[in-house]
């Protein structure tokens, strides 16, 4: 998907409230592509499964995602593997997101802070964090 196709899918998402589960994993999003995301997802308060997983998502554009995900009460599923979020990213979401029942967060970029604050998370809600 071109930056393009999402800002086109960023600028729809806001007419799909009632949107529960959206699947981009490996659709090439890209760490723009998932920034321009951020905002809109935010506003799809029904959203409960998110699938992003091997997207090139970086520490700055989980920060952004974070903070639109933290809007999504309903959100129980999350598959971030195979991206490349690293420790401050992975703060911000474990932080972000305490609704979630299932994290899928596979990536061998975490050094020390991100898997302390995912581990943390896990013990509050009860997440099944996949590892690496």
């Amino acid at each position: 998907m071109s930056e393009e196709g999402a800002g086109h899918l960023a600028g729809a998402l806001g007419k799909f409230k009632g949107l529960t589960h959206l699947y981009l994993g490996g659709s090439g999003l890209g760490a723009e592509g998932a920034g321009r995301l951020a905002g809109p997802l935010g506003e799809c308060k029904a959203l409960a499964h998110l699938y992003l997983n091997a997207n090139g998502i970086g520490d700055e554009d989980a920060c952004h995602l974070a903070g639109a995900l933290g809007e999504c009460k309903a959100l129980a599923d999350v598959d971030l593997s195979q991206n490349a979020i690293r420790d401050d990213g992975a703060c911000r979401l474990a932080k972000a997101c305490t609704t979630l029942a299932r994290l899928d967060f596979r990536n061998k970029l975490l050094v020390h802070e991100g898997a302390v604050q995912l581990a943390l998370l896990q013990s509050r809600v009860g997440l099944l964090l996949q590892g690496r």
